[in-house]
């Protein structure tokens, strides 16, 4: 992996992101906002794969190296710390791309910066922010993701932040209405979005593409680390040529 870690200040809140830079870039940048628990270097092959298109993965509050404040864990919070990132490398338009629950914050800012948005990609989640039922906190924290425990991965009570500040919220009309293109990608060994999400994304919103990683569930990045980022970088290409 070619990435160069990176911090931006945001309210006293140092947010960690990871940053390829590339000499002489390709297109518009791809800003990655991955899952609940998620690393940014959980994504050295993604980064491989990129080449000369910059990617920009961020770790919001509490995950990673970033900070673990004591409080501030709502989508809203973590949206902003991707909004940080983006005024720290000061790029005014970009690919987003996403990954389970963190396309709930990257959708907050789409729509906030709805002028810069070139194509959204989302991974194997709905628009929409879901809210964690009572037991969340206790039933993650006896799980493993890619092989470590989550209490490797968070603290607790950035899980029991993020369980108390969700809620339910649809974005199914602020997704319709950025006007880019829109991709979807699911697994074909089940996940968050099935036939009947599916057929949703289809009927809300308008020239939506959805695609399958062979061999996947939820996590869109196993078996293949590079299915779901080889999808992306072919619909940036097909549908937004040279950007």
């Amino acid at each position: 992996m070619i990435a160069t870690e990176r911090f931006a200040a945001h309210d006293g809140v140092r947010i960690r992101y990871l940053d390829n830079q590339p000499p002489e870039p390709a297109g518009q940048p791809v800003v990655f906002v991955p899952g609940i628990a998620d690393f940014a270097d959980d994504y050295g092959a993604v980064f491989d794969r990129f080449g000369d298109r910059r990617l920009v993965v961020v770790e919001v509050r509490g995950r990673g190296g970033s900070d673990t404040p004591p409080s501030g864990y709502s989508a809203q919070d973590q949206a902003s710390d991707v909004d940080a990132v983006l005024a720290a490398i000061g790029i005014d338009a970009f690919h987003l791309m996403t990954f389970s629950r963190g396309t709930t914050a990257a959708l907050d800012v789409a729509v906030a910066r709805a002028d810069q948005i070139l194509t959204l990609s989302i991974g194997d989640y709905l628009p929409a922010e879901v809210a964690l039922p009572d037991g969340f906190t206790e039933r993650m924290w006896g799980t493993t993701w890619r092989g470590r425990p989550i209490s490797c991965r968070l603290a607790r009570h950035v899980l029991e932040g993020i369980q108390a500040a969700s809620k339910s919220r649809e974005m199914w009309d602020q997704a319709a209405l950025l006007g880019v293109p829109v991709l979807v990608a699911r697994g074909s060994g089940g996940g968050v979005i099935d036939d009947q999400l599916e057929e949703r994304y289809r009927r809300s919103v308008p020239g939506v593409e959805v695609v399958t990683i062979a061999g996947s569930g939820h996590d869109l990045f196993r078996p293949s680390r590079t299915a779901y980022p080889d999808a992306v970088l072919e619909f940036i290409g097909r549908r937004r040529p040279g950007s």
